[in-house]
């Protein structure tokens, strides 16, 4: 039964990231664990607590990073018992961080509560600082904060506005656990309390939305943005034959969109390496030349003239066909653009296991009055790294190739999930174009349009301030 009940919390807390509609589910997805260690099986000790936090752990993370089964497998070509297998233990490894946490929350309660039930407040406060730690002690794995299902409240996101991610994960936790006093510890007074934080939520959420047209904004600019996106599978999109065609999609699709202020294609839409490959590089700069009036922003894996390797880097290409700007990205996905022990991987496996260099400056890039910043694919995962001033630029860029993950709608949702949060947070659109991925822009108010991936081109409309 305990196995059961934990399972259930984890799928609940996880659902939304399948299925956005969901999210109301994880307002009360801990109550199952809850009943489990609190009614069900109350007396334990440090051990239990810790295997009970542990196998918590390992399903959240089960859920919530299976998608990476297709990037190794795709990668290294293993088995796919292989693979399953070193999910397995990858997810027994994070997971051992939840085992931890909850020895330390229930030493702490037993301190300093002589009460032996669940206190809300206090269980939220640790569990949000258990993430804040979770989130910088493994940087590499920036998912399962279940803050990000909520992206499609609407109300409830906009206190990421004031507190990111972290107050959203203290008032969801803490409603988890007032829910669960409410219900099984019939302590009916803490509906009062449930009560102010529903007032919160929407009394905040109409403030934004009535304060928003703010004297900055009174005169506004209207912007045209022109994206390309695609569906090519991964094995197909990097085959020699589809080269070609990867140059013949990106500029008839910008063509379509020569009315438009910037044309944006997604992350390495471009299979050629644009930094050493001389010829397809001129070739494609004098084609933009001759077919283009507006600036392009395309993405490859490219060398630099000093060091080896690649970097997956991204280019602003004027509508002469001049190279205006490069940016490489500088958080590398681990387990699909680098691999830790990569050395020891290679010696001690049978299958090759290679990373790409690492970008080490942010970039602006700037054209026809306008500012952006660009962030390539796994970077929308970090707040910290996604933080811009609304003074200096006009929007955040999010170039994605998502097709390393074949088709998985769980991880389509995460990284969109977290474009609706860094939009909020830094009050500025976030502009979201990829292969096999969601597709479109999100605005300020975590408000977003979705493209139709039925059509490779697509015009997005916003408006910012006339004068910076």
């Amino acid at each position: 039964m305990g196995a059961i009940l934990t399972i259930l919390s984890a799928a609940l807390m996880t659902a939304a990231n399948y299925y956005g509609h969901l999210y109301f589910l994880n307002w009360f997805a801990l109550l199952p664990f809850f009943y489990y260690i609190y009614i069900y099986s109350p007396e334990i000790n440090y051990r239990k607590i810790f295997l009970r936090g542990w196998n918590l752990g390992f399903w959240i993370l089960f859920f919530s990073a299976n998608f990476l089964y297709y990037s190794i497998k795709l990668y290294t070509a293993a088995a796919s018992i292989t693979v399953i297998l070193l999910l397995i233990l990858l997810f027994s490894i994070l997971s051992l961080i939840y085992g931890l946490f909850f020895i330390i929350y229930f030493y702490l309660q037993q301190k300093l509560f002589a009460d032996k039930s669940l206190s809300a407040f206090f269980f939220a406060g640790c569990w949000t600082l258990f993430e804040l730690a979770r989130h910088y002690l493994f940087f590499f794995f920036p998912i399962a904060n279940p803050a990000y299902t909520q992206a499609d409240f609407s109300s409830f996101v906009q206190l990421a506005a004031v507190g990111g991610i972290w107050l959203s994960t203290f008032i969801l936790i803490f409603v988890n656990g007032l829910f669960f006093q409410i219900i099984f510890q019939k302590k009916f007074k803490k509906i009062i309390i449930l009560g102010l934080i529903i007032i919160l939520i929407f009394g905040f959420a109409n403030y934004r939305e009535q304060s928003r047209p703010v004297s900055s904004y009174n005169n506004k600019q209207k912007i045209e943005i022109g994206i390309i996106t695609s569906e090519i599978d991964q094995q197909k999109k990097w085959s020699a034959d589809q080269l070609q065609a990867n140059i013949e999609l990106t500029l008839k699709a910008a063509s379509k969109l020569n009315q438009t202020g910037l044309i944006i294609a997604p992350e390495t839409n471009l299979t050629f390496d644009f930094g050493s490959d001389k010829y397809y590089r001129q070739n494609f700069l004098d084609r933009v030349a001759a077919e283009l009036k507006t600036p392009i922003q395309i993405g490859s894996l490219a060398a630099k003239n000093t060091g080896s390797g690649r970097y997956n880097s991204s280019y602003l290409i004027s509508a002469r066909g001049e190279i205006v700007s490069r940016y490489d990205k500088n958080l590398l996905l681990y387990f699909g653009e680098t691999y830790p022990f990569k050395d020891l991987l290679n010696k001690y496996t049978p299958y090759y296991f290679s990373s790409l260099n690492a970008g080490h400056e942010k970039k602006i890039f700037k054209s026809q009055g306008l500012k952006w910043e660009t962030v390539i694919c796994s970077e929308i995962l970090y707040p910290e790294y996604v933080k811009v001033d609304r003074g200096e630029v006009d929007f955040i860029v999010n170039q994605t190739n998502e097709a390393w993950f074949q088709d998985s709608r769980l991880l389509k949702n995460i990284m969109w999930q977290a474009a609706v949060f860094r939009a909020v947070e830094n009050g500025i659109p976030v502009i979201k174009t990829g292969n096999k991925s969601y597709n479109g822009i999100i605005y300020p108010s975590g408000s977003y349009q979705k493209v139709n991936p039925g059509t490779n081109y697509h015009i997005l409309n916003f408006e910012i301030p006339d004068s910076k």
